[in-house]
């Protein structure tokens, strides 16, 4: 009872069942104009909390971020969230759930931000800035920045990746 089934878990309590290609299929087809948002993380929580338990086991979790961010969470993710619960529960409950699904969205968002930036810097889709494109993506945002901050923020982060040359990936 409440076993994966092809993708399929059932949710005894109410008799439905979400398959997570179903909800994909209807994601794609341009039906929900949000994507998975639309389905809402509190929704995403009763259905994978099998046997209306009250909290989702680590394999509900699991079933829980596929759903929501369409990847399947590590080993390392997993037990991370696990141990961050309160130990006096069985699994994590809703409040811990919604707060989890907030703060990976949170990140989300800061890692598109970045991507975009960057995107908008690299204006020959080399996938790395040279010196010259660093320099000038910092005339075109902080024209009055000087030329020698600059150049130690451009070494800084070519520091931090371990010599890649004259570039930053």
């Amino acid at each position: 009872m409440g076993e994966d089934v092809g993708g399929v878990r059932p949710n005894t309590a109410s008799g439905a069942a979400v398959s997570v290609a179903a909800v994909r299929r209807e994601r794609d087809s341009g039906r929900w104009a949000c994507g998975f948002r639309c389905l809402g993380s509190v929704v995403v929580f009763k259905a994978c909390d099998e046997d209306n338990k009250g909290y989702l086991s680590r394999e509900d979790f699991k079933v829980a971020v596929v759903t929501l961010f369409g990847y399947k969470p590590s080993k390392i993710e997993a037990n991370s969230v696990m141990s961050s619960i309160n130990p006096n529960t069985s699994g994590i409950l809703l409040g811990e759930f919604l707060n989890i699904v907030r703060k990976k969205k949170e990140a989300q968002l800061y890692r598109n931000e970045i991507r975009h930036i960057f995107t908008a810097f690299d204006r020959h889709y080399r996938g790395y800035l040279t010196l010259e494109d660093f320099q000038k993506a910092f005339k075109q945002v902080a024209p009055k920045l000087p030329e020698r901050i600059i150049l130690e923020v451009f070494r800084y982060y070519q520091w931090k990746k371990k010599g890649s040359g004259s570039r930053l990936r």
